[in-house]
């Protein structure tokens, strides 16, 4: 069998004779020919040897073939290409060829135990061994055919793990794989199950196998060094004879590795004729051996440059470097930008139906030439071609590629698809154009590298706000070369292509871009291309007469397959098709597919006289004709339902498992059933994808006015599909795990189906769209609901996009409502429904992170953290110990957090990618991370603060007060430069490298962000009987767009003045009109245009009460309503708009229709400003001291596309219920000795005692005056005394005393004092075993006694900053001050200090954050945080606590009696010792909880995980383990982290609790530490300083 395998099968039976009545297999062959002139010698074999070599080829043959037979089309040697044609041809003057033979013929009866690796290592023996071409220095190219790629591989792997091979391997230059299986082959499969019956079984066959172990093995081992060479891979493109069947042997899918610096080349041959050749004018000869030359030419010059100059040789390895460098950064632009199709699948498809010298016309015609030409000036950028159905446009968009790819033009291009629900979409195409700019352009790769690192996000399927950040601020601000956009089927799109034409027209003239558009013709299309204009699109419609050539080509190739045999008839027959075929393609194709079908002349011609122009007739004989067979209906319809409805395309595989659950059957050959029973309606393409034959016989079986028994009906259709996905995700291989072992990432779990993909994505789509009356899909859903959800769940996780949860919901949402039309809304059922329509939104918003880093965290982590009346926590978590106890949480609420200023005046905020920031009265802005929502920093504008802006992609904020713009760099805390206020700031906005001002003086002002310097003022004015007219009024409202370069401004009782930025001249009004038409002299409150560049529109709110929406640019209202609102704010992705009214009520609205969405009312009224977040998934608004941010899960359903387009059921309105009640928060904590009880101090001065038992308050045992916030608390055990100390350094000392077994309660208050030295109290340190403390600040030390008495102060001797005083680890009547950079030594009793110690650790940009004694005291842990900066760990040091030994000290100095007159006593020098700095480690801790078994080391991760590490392991950094997520908005509002965890009450260590406070509740989390998760650190070092 001459297929992806070289030797002959013949007749394959058990003897050398078939016996009788035995089914024999027959597989067409060549005539075997046995001698070794015929298949070739084995080993390495000189072909051609030139008298200068400079490059070495070695061919290398696939199983069952020979070093000369798999090479030559015929015996003879003529055809022995590699020996007879190379070495005649100049390119290949100086090439030394090589073949290499090995035993690979599977039909001997003989058995053997060779593999890929004995092959392998053979190869490798040959290469060194040979004299003239191991010791030489050449390099070497392999071409390799099918299994041969796979012995070159393993070969270069062998060779780079070898040492003494190093001379060897580095002349390894490139490969040319010819049908490599990289991946296998199913067609192994079935050559084993043969040679296992009729011959002996093979080794390598079964490497072979699709997926097998080796395969696996060796493209791992391979991946690691493919960089060091150039890879060419050439896939075949048609199918096999092999017998009765017709196979690709190898796809394209395996063919190819998917490295971005690997060629893919197709090439017009089967697995067979891939590598053998008629002539040397064959074209797929041409093809290789034109690879081939410019590999040859490449390799010469670069050892050319290599043997002139050691520099050069430094710049070829360097571009090596640069080359994976390149592909690294690719790999993390397809994450980034969410690329995971293959776009160049949809090229191939367009590219394989086109015979050679078809689509040549376009060449011919003017306006394709002038859009080719950059020369040609004043030519519309966009050409837009139009055609009928199945006229070939897509074959045409694949034929211009090829002729740009030729002329080596830049291109991208994109294929749109209907059928497939990830090719439909706007956002998709964007996405996929950006990124192949980027694989063409360095400098737009570069740029779209920094939005990925600067964290600029947008939302996958949200096509504005990708076009506004990826190429009109972004791709289009750099420098690029000319460039081509292709778009295809347009009309395909199911976002309206009103969309695209609105971003079209804004791109600037001048870059050099030309796109073009092909797409059906439609009168909305046509009101497009009219909206464009002609000076930016230029419209035709390929006529019939263009494509007859080409349909002609097409007729005359098939003409031989016609049943009129005379050359008359047969000429009459192609014109009468000809005539008939009116351009379409697929018309022709199918008539002839009849014709060759046809027996007599009689039916031809019934054919050809009843075949009319139109599709649709001819699609019902196609029904007629399913319908004339007797068997398979029932499969058939099934197929048909499945291909016209399924979200996207599915695999063969896939439909064979999910008609499996339909029709409760297997279909063992479904390709040919596809083929034998639709296969004039449906096929199987060449990647195993079963497609609709085109878009129209989709439109056509969909057509509800269609009678016939395979017409699809749509509701019936999602149903079924619905129903069979419904039936796999509740089966036993959806089924949750029961326990998770200890240490293991995932649950361990059976395999699932290739169908588990598709029913996990879509079955809520089909169910949204199904029969809302079917109780059975209803109870097929709850029985999933109740069994499997987490376990899809985790599926979905997997993926690594939570989409699919919030897309879930948003189905669930619509089917639910439907069936509550349909039946009793009060089922309770219908409850649980809804409760999961709430959950999966709320999930994905508040665990996804968990969930991606960990997804089988959803079966015990997820559930203990959410509200008890959610429907996740109603399910039963088997053998699950984590609990939470402590916490209030009854229901999911959509306030994430409430950050209170007590007493501080809110005036301003602002939302920024990583950060939002909070002006205030008092002229502080602070500044919030925006995923957290903890205190990053604090800057003082030193005025009340009006406006804050974060500038895009930069560390820049501006605030603005009534006299100064300051600018600061917040992320250092510098102030960049101050400018002077102009009068009475009305907003501020960067745009590009300046800031602009609005004043109410009706000018801009502006400054240069680089030096500071002033611009010009830029006035603005309007018209009055055509004389510009400069305002006298102040602005009562502004909105300022450098979208659209536009700016609104509103005066009492005036229309609203547009001003154009770019041009800084008047544009025209708008406005609220009278009744006769003029807009009238009302008053505007609010003004907000829509961020988005493609979407023209303006908000605005009157004091009279009424929001409206206006198209400003044509002065046009759209929607106008009384909604009483005073502020407004736009998304930034511009689909929403978010009002407040007087009466404590935010409402969100859907921008372009003003369409409710949200609504929430609060207690307060007076709401002052709002904002979104950057994803436009939060929004946030400031009343009185109080800073909010929501996260409506309306928000985030609407943030998602839908499938299709499709009305949808309004979204609900959520009322919020009125904002629940403030609870002080937990500001400080310490817990008792027994650890039963913990007291908690509160920023309303209350300290508090809670039982560790259930987490509940048990009472409050006193208050500090002025209700100041306490900060430090310290038990006392020894004498049963609690004290506290708070904001205003005040300090109580109460002994307190047991009540009963669970209580305390006060005794007597020791003392009220207060330290008044103008600095805050950073730490109180209690002495044991005395009765006196220490409170220290950032520039001194106090000693006080329990009178509250200072019995002794203490300057520090360096600069100013946070110490930290531990008890001293070998001595009881000694305390240890660490500083950082050194440790002072002092008697306890005396606070006299003894001795100084060097710590070696460089302080430089860091403080002190906490000290922990640990390992039994003999090692102490330093937690250091950025200096004057955020709370957040920056570093850890173990420092080793014999230096802190007292044996040079005088014993004298611990007595105070002894010490008296005494000097001090003092180390000679200062103990330096190395300090282990875990850097690596300390980059994934944002804070230590604290130590547990003395040596474990316990701290909240980055990514919000409670982590620990054992601090004894001597592989300490190299990794860490994970046990449970605390979601981000349990730390909101706060600077610092209030936690601990508490001993074990069990004795062991996975008993530990951890105590953690929410606000205003202690949350008490068991059983956390029994799931372990190894972490591993990144490039793990321990470094010394």
């Amino acid at each position: 069998m001459n297929a992806w395998f070289d030797a002959p099968l013949g007749n394959l039976r058990r003897g050398s004779e078939p016996l009788s009545g035995e089914t024999v297999f027959s597989v067409p062959s060549e005539t075997i020919i046995e001698e070794d002139d015929v298949i070739g010698p084995l080993g390495l074999n000189l072909l051609s040897e030139p008298t200068s070599p400079l490059v070495d080829f070695v061919f290398v043959h696939g199983l069952g073939g020979g070093s000369k037979k798999t090479w030559s089309k015929t015996p003879s040697d003529s055809h022995f290409w590699p020996k007879r044609w190379l070495p005649s041809d100049s390119d290949f003057e100086n090439v030394r060829i090589w073949s290499f033979g090995y035993d690979s013929i599977y039909t001997k009866k003989k058995s053997d135990v060779l593999d890929i690796d004995n092959f392998g290592r053979a190869l490798l023996s040959g290469l060194s061994s040979s004299k003239c071409l191991g010791n030489a220095e050449t390099p070497i190219v392999f071409i390799g055919h099918s299994m041969g790629g796979l012995v070159i591989k393993k070969t270069y792997t062998l060779a780079r793990r070898d040492a003494s091979l190093a001379a060897l391997w580095k002349r390894f230059r490139a490969i040319c794989f010819l049908a490599t299986p990289h991946r296998g082959s199913n067609w192994a499969q079935t050559l084993s199950g043969i040679l296992q019956v009729a011959y002996r079984s093979r080794a390598y066959v079964g490497d072979l196998k699709r997926d097998s172990q080796v395969i696996q093995s060796i493209n791992n081992d391979f991946e690691q060094y493919s960089t060091e060479v150039d890879i060419k891979s050439f896939y075949e493109t048609q199918k096999l004879s092999v017998g009765f069947l017709k196979l690709l042997i190898v796809e394209k899918e395996s063919a190819t590795l998917g490295y971005d610096g690997e060629q893919k080349i197709p090439m017009y041959a089967d697995h067979r004729s891939i590598c053998k050749f008629d002539s040397t004018s064959d074209p797929n000869y041409k093809i290789l051996r034109d690879v081939l030359s410019h590999i040859v030419h490449n390799t010469i010059i670069q050892r050319e440059y290599r043997s002139n100059s050691d520099s050069l040789a430094d710049m070829f390895l360097g571009k090596r470097s640069q080359a994976k460098q390149t592909r690294d950064q690719l790999n993390d632009l397809k994450g980034y930008l969410g690329i995971h199709e293959e776009w160049e699948d949809d090229l191939v498809a367009s590219e394989d139906p086109r015979l050679p010298g078809t689509c040549k016309w376009i060449n011919q015609k003017p306006y394709y030439q002038s859009w080719t030409d950059f020369t040609t000036s004043n030519i519309p950028p966009v050409l837009w071609l139009k055609g009928k159905p199945a006229s070939g446009k897509s074959v045409l968009v694949g034929y211009i590629i090829g002729e740009l790819e030729k002329q080596q033009c830049d291109f991208s291009y994109y294929f749109f698809k209907h059928g497939e629900a990830s090719k439909s979409r706007l956002s998709t195409c964007l996405r996929s154009i950006a990124f192949q700019m980027a694989r063409k352009n360095a400098q737009v790769r570069d740029l779209l590298l920094e939005m990925r690192d600067n964290d600029t996000r947008f939302e996958l399927s949200d096509d504005r706000t990708i076009w506004r950040k990826l190429f009109l601020s972004g791709v289009f601000q750099v420098q690029f070369s000319q460039h081509y956009w292709i778009i295809d089927a347009l009309d395909e799109c199911v976002d309206s292509p009103e969309r695209l034409s609105n971003m079209l027209v804004k791109i600037d003239p001048s870059l050099p871009l030309r796109i073009l558009i092909t797409s059906r013709e439609s009168s909305d299309l046509e009101n497009i291309i009219s909206f464009m204009g002609p000076k930016r699109c230029f419209s035709t419609a390929t006529s019939p007469a263009d494509t007859l050539s080409d349909i002609r080509l097409l007729v005359e190739k098939q003409a031989d397959s016609l049943i009129a045999e005379e050359a008359e008839l047969r000429s009459a027959l192609v014109a009468k098709i000809l005539e008939k075929s009116n351009g379409s393609f697929l018309w022709t194709v199918l008539v002839l597919n009849e014709l060759s079908h046809a027996h007599g002349t009689e039916e031809v011609r019934r054919i050809l006289d009843d075949v009319p122009r139109g599709m649709k007739p001819l699609y019902l004989r196609c029904l007629e004709s399913m319908a004339r067979e007797s068997r398979g209906k029932t499969l058939a319809k099934a197929i048909l339902v499945w291909v016209t409805c399924s979200v996207r395309t599915l695999t063969v595989e896939e439909l064979g498992e999910a008609l499996k659950l339909d029709l409760d059957d297997y279909f063992p050959n479904l390709g040919a059933s596809i083929s034998a029973l639709c296969g004039q309606l449906a096929y199987v393409d060449r990647f195993e994808k079963v497609l609709v034959v085109h878009e129209t016989a989709r439109e056509f079986l969909l057509d509800t006015q269609l009678d016939s028994e395979f017409a699809v009906k749509k509701v019936d259709a999602h149903t079924r599909i619905a129903r069979s996905c419904l039936q796999y995700l509740s089966s036993d291989e959806m089924k949750p795990p029961r326990t998770r072992r200890r240490g293991s990432k995932t649950p361990a779990r059976g395999k699932r189906g290739k169908f588990a993909s598709y029913a996990s994505e879509a079955f809520s789509y089909h169910l949204a769209r199904s029969d809302p009356s079917s109780r059975t899909i209803f109870q097929d859903l709850h029985k999933f609901l109740k069994l499997n959800i987490l376990s899809w769940i985790e599926a979905v996780a997997q993926t690594h996009s939570l989409t699919a949860l919030i897309r879930t919901a948003k189905h669930l949402g619509r089917y639910s409502d439907r069936w509550a039309a349909e039946h009793s809304p009060l089922d309770p059922e219908m409850k649980v429904l809804r409760c999961w329509s709430t959950d999966l939104v709320r999930i994905a918003a508040k665990f996804g992170d968990a969930l991606i880093l960990s997804a089988s965290a959803i079966y015990w982590l997820i559930a203990p953290f959410c509200p008890v009346e959610s429907a996740i926590s109603q399910i039963p978590l088997s053998g699950s110990r984590l609990s939470v106890v402590g916490i209030s949480n009854e229901e999911w609420d959509d306030r994430l957090a409430c950050i209170d200023f007590h007493g501080g005046q809110v005036t301003t905020l602002s939302h920024g990618e990583e950060f939002l920031a909070v002006g205030l009265q008092s002229g502080t802005v602070a500044l919030y991370h925006a995923s957290s929502f903890q205190e990053y920093k604090q800057l003082d504008h030193g005025e009340p603060v009006k406006f804050i802006q974060f500038k895009p992609n930069a560390d820049l904020l501006g605030t603005c007060g009534l006299r100064h713009i300051r600018l600061w760099n917040f992320r250092e805390g510098d102030l960049v430069h101050s400018f002077p206020a102009p009068r009475r700031p009305l907003g501020m906005v960067f745009d590009k490298d300046c800031l602009i001002a609005a004043s109410t003086g009706n000018i801009l002002v502006s400054w240069s962000l680089q030096d500071g310097a002033p611009r010009p003022d830029r006035p603005w004015y309007e018209l009055q009987n055509n004389h510009k007219v400069t305002p006298i009024r102040s602005p009562c409202a502004i909105s300022i767009s450098l979208e659209h370069q536009m700016m609104a401004v509103a005066y009492r009782g005036q229309p609203i003045i547009l001003w154009d930025l770019r041009d800084d001249e008047y544009y025209g009004v708008c406005g609220k009109k009278l009744p006769h038409g003029a807009i009238g002299p009302y008053w505007v409150i609010g003004l907000v245009f829509n961020p988005n560049v493609a979407i023209e529109l303006l908000a605005a709110t009157y004091q009279d009460g009424d929001l409206i929406l206006f198209d400003p640019f044509n002065n046009q209202t759209l929607e106008r309503f009384r909604a009483d609102c005073h502020t407004l704010a736009a998304s930034p992705n511009g689909h929403l708009l978010a009002a407040a009214n007087g009466r404590g009520e935010m409402m969100i609205y859907e921008f372009e229709t003003l369409r409710l969405l949200y609504r929430v009312k609060t207690t307060t009224c007076d709401i002052k400003q709002l904002a979104f977040s950057m994803d436009s998934l939060r929004f946030l608004d400031y009343r009185s001291s109080q800073c909010n941010v929501w996260e409506p899960a309306a928000l985030l359903r609407n943030s998602i596309n839908d499938y299709s387009t499709i009305s949808s059921v309004p979204a609900a309105i959520v009322e919020g219920g009125t904002s629940p009640g403030e609870r002080a928060r937990i500001t400080a904590m310490t817990l008792s000795l027994d650890e039963a009880f913990a007291f908690c101090g509160k920023d309303d001065g209350k300290v508090a005692l809670f039982d560790l038992e259930t987490g509940g308050q048990l009472n409050v045992l006193y208050r500090h005056k002025a209700r100041l916030t306490v900060h430090i608390l310290a038990w006392w055990q020894e004498h049963s005394v609690l004290m506290s100390v708070d904001a205003s350094n005040s300090v109580f000392a109460w002994s307190l005393k047991p009540s009963t077994p669970n209580r305390w309660i006060l005794d007597i208050e020791l003392f009220y004092g207060r330290l008044d030295c103008g600095r805050s109290i950073v730490q109180l340190f209690i002495i044991q075993g005395s009765e006196r403390f220490i409170l220290s600040t950032r520039e001194a030390d106090y000693l006080w006694n329990l009178g509250g008495k200072e019995e002794k102060s203490r300057l520090c001797s360096t600069r100013p900053g946070i110490r930290r005083w531990i008890q001293h680890p070998q001595s009881s009547s000694h305390i240890i001050c660490v500083e950082g950079a050194t440790a002072r030594i002092y008697a306890a009793y005396t606070w006299e200090e003894v001795a100084e110690v060097s710590t070696g650790i460089e302080m430089k940009g860091f403080q002190l954050k906490w000290v922990f004694p640990c390992i039994k005291y003999r090692r102490v842990l330093i937690e250091f945080s950025e200096e004057d900066g955020a709370q957040s760990t920056r570093g850890i040091h173990l420092l080793d606590t014999s230096i802190f030994s007292l044996d040079e000290v005088d014993k004298a100095v611990t007595r105070p009696s002894k010490v008296e007159g005494a000097e001090q006593a003092r180390l000679p020098q200062p103990v330096t010792v190395e300090t282990l700095l875990y850097s690596n480690l300390a980059n994934h801790i944002s804070h230590v909880v604290g130590i547990c078994n003395n040596s474990r080391l316990v701290f909240l991760d980055t990514h919000s995980w409670i982590c620990s590490v054992d601090l004894e392991d001597h592989t300490l950094g190299s990794s860490y383990l994970r046990h449970f997520y605390v979601p981000y908005d349990w730390f909101s509002g706060s600077k610092e982290v209030i936690c601990t965890v508490s001993r074990e009450r069990s004795g062991h260590a996975r008993d530990r609790e951890v105590l953690l406070a929410r606000n205003g509740e202690l949350a008490v989390i068991r059983g956390g530490f029994e799931y372990v998760e190894e972490v591993p650190v990144e490039s793990p070092k321990i470094s010394c300083c």
